[in-house]
């Protein structure tokens, strides 16, 4: 597995690739493919702090460790730190993938590196320098996203983010149907799941794999969705009957929510840049059996003039850098930089004006991201309303869960204190 696992992952850097698009072999086995699946991830989650301590048991200059190298010494080390498996298991498995993936001679090095590592787990090497190169470093982040976090939050709060971004992902699932017998369901298979707080159809699980073999998702029992980003839909509160245009819809997940919402007798147009990602959702509406959806591939900066004032509801969910998801998203956290950002809120100010002009005079339009960023929410909002004045705030319906709307009436889910993944919105009324 280990074997597999350093394969992909210098597939995965040699190409550039996210993980999951790269995969560099399959191993034919579902359970060897998961174990894979979740070394790369946990690898590339830990690498910052995988590599300190590879610098600190290495005798020489770690960073003329060929890649290779580097890559098997990673797999040992989260190997030893960060799974059930014994040290011994550990060891063999990964001194044998060395002798393979670089060389025979490599063996003795991984050897005797992971073996100084199990001597020591419990008196590892810490990291030393300045608040967020002590953190950044611990917890396997860039120091630029630290050093946002504490300004804004403080060290405890950020301590605590960064160690949920490094948990194991607990999957939403968002119940199609009948969803209390499909509960029941899971409790006569003894699969285990929690229900969520806040909305009666969703559940939380450590792994999806209990209900992809069900059929589940195949059959149109269920979407894969988080509990945070369904919130937000339940925010927007589309009305029975409305006509709803859902912009930057892809990969679906609020989309399905919306045409449940509006009802058979109700209209979304999803609407996406990448036909591709559009294809997922006309496939989740098949599944669903949703016929309210009609589907438009575009880039949403530039609509159609029969889309000027015609909608009861414009969601935008607009990309964003993601810094609220990166415990599912593993790899995220090295491809954004800061100048990242400051691309992102240029297009999203754009796009936020192109879907205003979608609302029909009295109408709503929400405006929502995945990350945590002021700069890509509550400024992006601010920035908005000084230049469309025929638009004001409005707080959700009292149904919404009141725990997660801040003092201007907005959406705002922060890991560390929801426990969900990061998500923002803002309720946005056009004045008649």
């Amino acid at each position: 597995m280990r074997l597999l696992a350093a394969r992909e992952l210098d597939a995965m850097l040699a190409q550039d690739a996210y993980i999951g698009l790269q995969r560099a072999t399959r191993s034919g086995h579902a359970d060897m493919d998961r174990s894979i699946r979740d070394t790369v991830a946990g690898v590339i989650r830990w690498q910052r702090y995988l590599d300190f301590l590879i610098s600190r048991f290495y005798r020489g200059d770690a960073s003329t460790l060929e890649q290779p190298m580097r890559t098997i010494l990673r797999i040992g080390l989260h190997g030893l730190l960060f799974s059930r498996q014994p040290d011994h298991a550990v060891l063999n498995e990964t001194v044998e993938a060395a002798k393979i993936h670089v060389r025979k001679g490599a063996a003795g090095l991984t050897n005797g590196i992971l073996r100084a590592a199990a001597r020591k787990r419990d008196a590892l090497p810490k990291p030393d320098g300045d608040a967020a190169d002590v953190l950044g470093t611990r917890y396997s982040h860039p120091d630029w996203m630290v050093r946002r976090w504490l300004e804004r939050y403080g060290p405890e709060a950020t301590e605590s983010l960064l160690a949920y971004n490094n948990q194991r992902p607990v999957y939403g699932l968002h119940l199609a149907s009948n969803a209390s017998a499909l509960k029941m369901a899971l409790r006569a298979s003894e699969v285990a799941f929690e229900e969520s707080a806040w909305l009666a159809d969703m559940i939380r699980l450590p792994s999806l794999q209990p209900v992809i073999k069900a059929g589940w998702l195949s059959e149109g029992k269920a979407w894969v969705q988080d509990e945070a980003a369904a919130l937000v839909t339940a925010f927007a509160g589309a009305k029975e009957g409305s006509q709803v245009l859902d912009l930057c819809a892809a990969p679906g997940g609020k989309t399905m929510q919306l045409a449940r919402d509006v009802g058979p007798g109700g209209r979304v147009v999803a609407c996406d840049i990448q036909q591709n990602r559009l294809g997922l959702v006309r496939q989740n509406a098949e599944r669903l059996a949703l016929s309210n959806i009609e589907f438009a591939v575009r880039d949403a900066r530039s609509v159609p003039q029969e889309w000027m004032g015609a909608f009861d509801l414009v969601l935008l969910d607009a990309p964003c850098s993601g810094l609220g998801v990166l415990a599912k998203r593993a790899d995220m956290r090295w491809r954004r930089e800061l100048s990242s950002v400051d691309e992102l809120t240029r297009l999203q100010k754009e796009l936020f004006s192109a879907a205003a002009a979608c609302v029909r005079p009295g109408g709503v339009l929400v405006y929502s991201t995945c990350t945590i960023e002021p700069a890509e929410n509550e400024e992006q909002v601010a920035a908005f309303l000084a230049s469309h004045p025929s638009f004001s705030r409005e707080a959700p319906e009292a149904a919404f869960p009141h725990e997660w709307v801040t003092a201007d009436g907005d959406y705002l889910s922060l890991p560390f204190e929801s426990g969900m993944d990061g998500a923002y919105a803002a309720r946005l009324r056009q004045v008649v």
